[in-house]
């Protein structure tokens, strides 16, 4: 999917930020196949979150990635009908780097002081790995710029 195909759906805003919040939760799984295989920390959140939601079954990858795919999609949707038009009245910028501010600031309150800790990984995942925080960054951060560069021709007028 390319950035003129979004924009056939400029009219139709909900259903291209569902699809945008597809196509960057898999980058952002790309980028988690490609950080773990640089730091060999074998940190895949589908597992985690399955086993999170439904314990050890063989269902948890399954539910796992569902949950991941469901919120990468809900994060995108936020990001179009409520974090991007206040940031844009803060911050003159590309929509782009706007999504970028976007995956960081995910990462540093969520992530970092939300989800790991409460899965008992510390504050940024320290007890897991010391590459832990650089590695959630990294994939936010990936995350946020394909929002920011897909969503430009529905959010950018």
């Amino acid at each position: 999917m390319n950035i003129t195909t979004i924009s056939l759906f400029k009219n139709h805003k909900f259903f291209s930020l569902l699809v945008i919040g597809l196509v960057a939760t898999f980058a952002f799984y790309i980028s988690a196949y490609v950080d773990m295989e640089i730091t060999g920390v074998p940190l895949d959140i589908s597992d985690v979150l399955g086993m999170l939601v439904v314990g050890d079954h063989e269902s948890s990858f399954i539910i796992g990635n569902l949950f991941h795919i469901s919120n990468g999609i809900g994060l995108t949707l936020f990001f179009g009908y409520v974090f991007f038009p206040l940031s844009n009245r803060i911050i003159k910028g590309k929509v782009w780097s706007h999504g970028i501010i976007f995956g960081v600031i995910v990462t540093a309150t969520t992530v970092w002081f939300g989800m790991l800790p409460a899965l008992g990984a510390g504050i940024a995942g320290i007890n897991i790995a010391p590459e832990v925080p650089a590695m959630t960054m990294f994939r936010h951060i990936v995350f946020g710029a394909v929002i920011g560069l897909l969503s430009k021709p529905i959010l950018e007028k």
